[in-house]
């Protein structure tokens, strides 16, 4: 399953560069527009964004709100209708993000491909009928765009968008901690406060909480980590209200419709869903949890990496050992080893590593760029395919970003 929701979801490759979805390509409330913009946040590119703008179209009108009860008592809802068995509403299938995160993880299930699933509407008459609407909706996310990348240097926020020579634009001084996600950027101030601004990169900040130790952007969600080991997360806009999630937490991801969490004991337990479903145990002796897309990935206490792809249910492939620290992407894995080097993998849970650098502390990952951050302070991207040069972005700095959706 997927999961990069405009409150909840995530992704789409484009060639050469990646990455945010600019501010240009908003969010619209229904129509082929809509469609457009959540199945992109959701990981459709190319043809694949085409036929899912399609498929929404005849399924629902691309609206969020659509519903419909069938003669099974179960509940189809919004844009891609997906089913309730139970036959109540779901709030994350009525979220037009959440909905076309799950779409794109029932798509990756059936092998990339609209049937059984969509079988009334995938290759019909109607669907075809949408389908040069589809095109021409589509048209904005198929072009290459450009993503962000953001560097931290003595407590000072500065952040770019464009290409790798691109220049910086100051953002914030007191920082602790930062994360950029689509057009989010969101910090951790020196004194413990979460703040997190929206739209261009002069956009002003709102105040999120007080108190806490470490947070994370997904599509329309925040998490925060509170001094105390607890985690809430709110989904919507930047007023939205938190929603408890869970205490005694030692490190957290979220995805647009996943949250994961390794508990102070070593549990590694995941939800998937709105903020109020329920927790799916993974594995025990966690350190460090990485969701993206489909992916969960858990460093063991003893430096052993492993990776699911598919549901909370899906069986762990083992990835390496000696592992320092990692990230994910839907289709890229990097990490950083105890000896400093760095290597990625790109494909499947079984592809093979290839060495990036040496002398790391970091890795970031988005899209087609690789990011690291080296013992001596500087902060290198890539930009391509895994045997790309690097462009050094800034020296001396504590932390490097990319965009973490596409």
């Amino acid at each position: 399953m997927s999961r990069r929701l405009f409150a909840l979801l995530t992704a789409a490759v484009l060639p050469l560069t990646v990455l945010t979805a600019p501010v240009a390509l908003a969010e619209q409330t229904s129509g082929p527009e809509a469609c457009a913009y959540h199945a992109d946040q959701a990981g459709f590119t190319g043809d694949a964004l085409v036929e899912a703008i399609a498929v929404g179209m005849t399924e629902s009108h691309c609206r969020p709100d659509a519903t419909h009860r069938d003669e099974n008592g179960q509940l189809d809802q919004g844009l891609y209708q997906i089913s309730s068995l139970d036959g109540s509403r779901n709030n994350c299938y009525l979220n037009p993000a959440c909905n076309a995160e799950v779409a794109r993880g029932m798509y990756e299930a059936q092998g990339e491909k609209w049937l059984p699933k969509w079988k009334a509407s995938y290759g019909t008459q109607r669907y075809r009928d949408w389908l040069p609407v589809a095109q021409e909706a589509a048209k904005p996310y198929l072009e290459p765009r450009i993503g962000r990348i953001g560097v931290l240097n003595g407590g000072t926020l500065s952040v770019k968008e464009g290409n790798l020579w691109s220049g910086w634009t100051t953002q914030l001084n007191g920082v602790a901690k930062f994360e950029i996600d689509g057009n989010r950027i969101g910090v951790l101030t020196t004194g413990g406060d979460v703040m997190v601004k929206e739209g261009d990169l002069y956009a002003g900040w709102t105040t999120q909480a007080s108190g806490a130790r470490d947070f994370h952007l997904a599509g329309n969600r925040i998490g925060v980590l509170r001094n105390d080991g607890s985690l809430a997360v709110k989904d919507g806009n930047l007023w939205s209200s938190w929603t408890e999630q869970t205490g005694n937490v030692s490190d957290f991801d979220l995805t647009p419709n996943r949250i994961g969490v390794v508990l102070a004991t070593g549990e590694v337990t995941v939800k998937e869903g709105d903020l109020y479903a329920g927790w799916v145990g993974q594995m025990s002796g966690g350190k460090d949890i990485e969701l993206a897309a489909g992916r969960i990935g858990v460093l063991r206490d003893n430096g052993t990496l492993v990776v699911k792809d598919g549901t909370l249910w899906s069986s762990w492939t083992e990835q390496t050992g000696d592992v320092a620290n990692f990230e994910m992407t839907n289709s890229r894995i990097g990490v950083v080893l105890t000896n400093g080097d760095a290597t990625v993998k790109e494909g499947d849970l079984y592809a093979g590593w290839v060495t990036q650098a040496g002398g790391v502390v970091d890795i970031e990952l988005s899209g087609d760029r690789v990011g690291v951050r080296q013992s001596h302070g500087a902060f290198q991207v890539k930009e391509g395919n895994l045997w790309s040069g690097w462009t050094e972005q800034s020296s001396s700095v504590s932390q490097g970003d990319l965009t973490h959706r596409r």
